[in-house]
């Protein structure tokens, strides 16, 4: 399993992922473009990274493509890492998941594909917004800072609304959450939910796992 350092910082977007085998994957996106540089030097894998990361930001944002940010994009290639023990593994990942076309290929990376689920997570100033629309026509927008948590959810439900907010409570209060790592995992599940109630089932199943 690759280690993956990921900063979010305004216009930057970096993520970083070492694999165990030596080699170094560094994809950066900010005001100056988007690069990848692989360590040490191999100028024919940071092409073929590239081209396949290009053309997923390509295509952010047009109808039936599943990752609607860049933000996306960058969260489904650390997802994809932590999956793949060499670069190769993780070539074949990014493939199956970002290249979303109709071919069916075997995945060698073992990872759910998103569902058309829309889902945008950024930064909103001290803490993290999140934004998620269902297939099911549902929706609910997620702020969290350091001082609170809002939840505003379409059609709201004050039993369900409760159970989220004492859950994300719970989420957010942990020693071992930031608020990033909250934000990332809501979104994470929200990508693979089809609507409220099976989101608010699967969070909670990825924190029991957590312990």
């Amino acid at each position: 399993m690759a280690l993956t350092t990921k900063i979010i910082d305004g216009n930057l977007l970096m993520l970083r992922v070492g694999f165990a085998d030596g080699m170094t994957v560094t994809v950066t996106a900010g005001r100056n473009g988007k690069s990848i540089s692989v360590t040490p030097n191999n100028p024919e894998t940071a092409e073929r990274l590239l081209s396949i990361f290009h053309w997923s930001v390509n295509k952010v944002g047009e109808p039936g493509y599943p990752f609607t940010s860049l933000n996306q994009v960058i969260y489904g290639m650390e997802t994809l890492a932590r999956s793949a023990l060499n670069v190769e593994q993780f070539i074949a990942g990014l493939r199956e998941v970002l290249e979303v076309s109709d071919r069916h290929p075997v995945p060698e990376v073992s990872i759910r594909p998103p569902s058309f689920t829309v889902v945008d997570l950024s930064p909103s100033g001290n803490g993290w917004f999140v934004d998620a629309c269902f297939q099911s026509g549902e929706r609910f927008k997620l702020a969290i800072n350091k001082a609170s948590i809002g939840w505003a959810a379409e059609p709201p439900e004050p039993t369900r609304d409760k159970d989220v907010m004492d859950l994300l409570s719970g989420m957010k209060g942990a020693r071992m959450s930031t608020d990033e790592d909250v934000a990332l995992l809501v979104m994470e599940v929200a990508h693979h939910s089809s609507d409220i109630a099976a989101w608010l089932e699967s969070l909670r199943s990825a924190m029991i796992r957590r312990g």
